[in-house]
């Protein structure tokens, strides 16, 4: 057995009983695929949460916060955008 020693911030390990909700709610990073336990997450990069309002879709999203409607779907999962829905977008850089 080993242990992995990097920056904590980077590196999440699902521990039993979180969902995959629960992990990228707590995070603020999609996890993309099951959430199993023991599973290692990465956090490549920082991402806000943005609710979806009625009309909204991908192209008007990537169009308000300045990315790709591809990037915003590969991000997502291309799960269906409906309001309410909770989508990560890619922090702005300063």
């Amino acid at each position: 057995m080993f242990t992995l020693v990097t920056a904590k911030s980077k590196y999440f390990r699902i521990k039993r009983g979180q969902s995959a909700d629960e992990v990228e709610s707590r995070l603020c990073i999609p996890v993309g695929g099951d959430a199993f336990c023991g599973r290692i997450i990465e956090s490549k990069d920082k991402f806000d949460f943005y609710i979806a309002k009625p009309g909204d879709s991908y192209r008007s999203v990537a169009e308000k916060s300045g990315v790709s409607e591809a990037e915003l779907r590969e991000i997502n999962g291309n799960k269906i955008v409906y309001p309410t829905v909770k989508l990560f977008v890619p922090c702005r850089r300063a």
